[in-house]
């Protein structure tokens, strides 16, 4: 999960970009995204999704402390509103059992951008109903240790974030896989009577059933989890092409961070190409940062890593479906590696192209010299 080429238009022009493999890696590889505006379940352009990094310096929003304030107008619109009554009523069913992952009735928000684990979701929120729904999630009552209730939001390749005027809502259906989103942060805007919300992504879902419609969807899912790590000793074969594909991934990121350098060509929005979290969860110990006090389990590693570099491909809607959908972490792996690799040769290819041309203007400086 607008998009911009690699290439500089010296090389579109000498018939780089003409291949199909690089017209497929730079939509991948390409400027991050900016951020898009996403509707809820009616297709209301109210609910704007902001930037991940939206609040992360600077001051508060204006009267954020004014807790009295925000508690009065959440109380307001619950009880004065059509929206805000029908998300206490819908809400209630998913505050019922323990919060964490493992709530299963989860909330729906129809996302429209591409999210996987380890990223963030903040929301800016306007509409009555998310502003009661998410207010309830953060403030629900909970042991001390507890994990924060989450939230779901939809994948936009099933569950379009717009509704089309005089169309019906496409409503998820069982099977459906969406990601879980565990709120840390919910505050208030008073003077715009807004609610600002970040979140992080903590896993995925699949839907069993649809058990509300109004004011936003609500659904009974079960976890979508990667198969447990392969065993050497039952499956030796298998412990093998995980540790290679891997391995494979590791090596191409390196490749591809070393032709970045050399020809100049700014990737993943001109970022590092191996980036802190793809460090923490990398195949090879030593490159893992030593300062990491809570680094993945051996169990939790080469799904984290997976995701550490799907996240950055800019994948179109299926695929990024297809890596949320497998349960494989071979599998998906296998799909980074096909994408590194188109990178790859397309940027070897613009190296050599780039040393020609160096060639031809050594050459005729010389010429002109005698």
């Amino acid at each position: 999960m607008s998009c911009t080429s690699l290439a500089s238009t010296q090389a579109a022009g000498a018939g780089l970009a003409s291949s199909s493999r690089a017209r497929r890696f730079h939509r991948r590889v390409a400027r991050s995204r900016p951020a898009r505006r996403g509707g809820s379940a009616d297709g209301s352009a109210d609910v704007v999704v902001a930037a991940a990094d939206r609040f992360s310096g600077g001051a508060p929003p204006p009267n954020r402390l004014d807790e009295q304030a925000a508690r009065d107008r959440v109380y307001r619109l619950a009880s004065e509103t059509s929206g805000g009554r029908g998300a206490m009523e819908a809400i209630q069913g998913c505050l019922s059992s323990m919060p964490g992952i493992t709530n299963h009735r989860l909330m729906l928000f129809r996302h429209p951008s591409l999210k996987c684990p380890l990223d963030t979701v903040a929301l800016n929120l306007v509409e009555p109903r998310w502003v009661v729904a998410f207010d309830a999630i953060a403030n629900a009552p909970k042991r001390p240790g507890d994990p924060p209730f989450c939230f779901g939001i939809t994948h936009p390749a099933l569950v379009p974030a717009k509704t089309p005027p005089g169309e019906d809502v496409v409503p998820p259906k069982p099977g459906d896989v969406g990601l879980v989103c565990q709120v840390d942060d919910v505050y208030h805007d008073n003077k715009t009577e807004r609610m600002y919300m970040t979140s992080r992504v903590v896993g995925r879902f699949a839907v069993d059933r649809v058990v509300g419609e109004h004011p936003f969807f609500v659904a009974e899912t079960r976890r979508l989890i990667d198969e447990p790590p392969i065993d050497p000793t039952i499956d030796p074969e298998g412990a093998k092409a995980l540790e290679e594909e891997e391995l494979r991934v590791w090596r191409l990121l390196e490749t591809l961070e070393s032709l970045s350098r050399e020809t100049g060509e700014e990737l993943f929005g001109g970022g590092p190409v191996i980036d802190y979290d793809a460090k923490r969860c990398s195949p090879v110990s030593k490159e893992r940062p030593v300062w990491d006090d809570d680094p993945p389990t051996d169990d939790e590693r080469p799904e984290m890593f997976s995701w550490a570099v799907v996240r950055r491909l800019n994948l179109d809607q299926r695929q990024h479906l297809d890596a949320v959908r497998t349960t494989y972490t071979t599998a998906r792996l296998a799909q980074c590696a096909d994408a590194l690799q188109e990178g790859v040769d397309y940027l070897a290819a613009v190296a050599a192209l780039q040393g020609a041309r160096g060639g031809e203007e050594g050459d005729g400086t010389r010429a002109q010299s005698a």
